[in-house]
């Protein structure tokens, strides 16, 4: 009577461990779909992305971004940012470019655009300045003295969208934002830049395939002694 009693306790503990696994399973089940179907639904944001293609399903706006000092003048850089966003099957996304940039002057309240349409996507952008005094130890806020650029201009690829896969157009002004001059179109990728003195720049970069090294003149912006650099193993 007794051992009955017990195998009838040990099959009632047995059923309830049994529901209860069967319970938290499918909690763990359900809590994993919620997760993934929020996921799935999520709005997906990128950025350098600037889609081309006509599309009843995407909308545009535009907003402006938080500004920028450039040292050692009155001028003040604010970009302006496009937000694209388009509805798909069953999940929503979004792209947000850089698209122009406001000059103003902190002085006189005067403004204007770097460009007179905001066709094109800023890829990136850099203030050059004066390098500081490694050698002794000194580091201190220097003027600007150029802006550089690197804009995608043209679907180049044939993809229906601005990239960083398309090719770029290396482009300065002076710290006012006037003087817009293009230096190098047909680039592949921007390896990077070397202030070599207060009127003289150099930059490295990649064109169908080859590295190039080039000067920029930092009083006119004018191109010159570019040079092809060697390639991989040979001298």
């Amino acid at each position: 009577m007794e051992d009955n009693k017990f195998f009838r306790f040990v099959w009632r503990f047995n059923a309830i461990v049994i529901m209860a696994s069967g319970l938290l399973a499918i909690a763990v089940l359900a809590f994993a779909a919620i997760e993934i179907v929020k996921s799935t639904t999520r709005e997906r944001q990128e950025i350098n992305i600037v889609n081309v293609n006509d599309d009843s399903s995407r909308s545009q706006e535009w907003e402006l971004g938080n500004l920028r000092e450039v040292d050692g003048t009155t001028y003040l850089m604010v970009p302006l940012y496009s937000d694209q966003s388009y509805t798909q099957s069953y999940y929503s996304k979004s792209t947000r470019s850089t698209r122009n940039y406001l000059f103003l002057d902190s002085e006189t309240g005067k403004s204007k655009w770097l460009f007179a349409k905001n066709d094109y996507l800023i890829a990136s952008d850099s203030l050059i300045s004066e390098t500081n005094d490694r050698a002794n130890n000194r580091v201190e806020s220097k003027p600007v003295i150029a802006v550089l650029y690197n804009l995608i201009k043209q679907d180049t690829n044939g993809d229906g969208r601005l990239t960083n896969n398309d090719s770029m157009t290396i482009a300065f002004t002076h710290p006012n934002g006037n003087d817009y001059q293009e230096v190098v179109s047909g680039v592949d990728r921007f390896l990077g830049y070397k202030v070599l003195n207060a009127n003289s720049l150099l930059i490295l970069y990649q064109r169908d395939g080859v590295s190039y090294s080039a000067k920029v003149s930092l009083d006119n912006f004018a191109l010159s002694n570019e040079a092809e650099l060697p390639k991989v193993g040979q001298p």
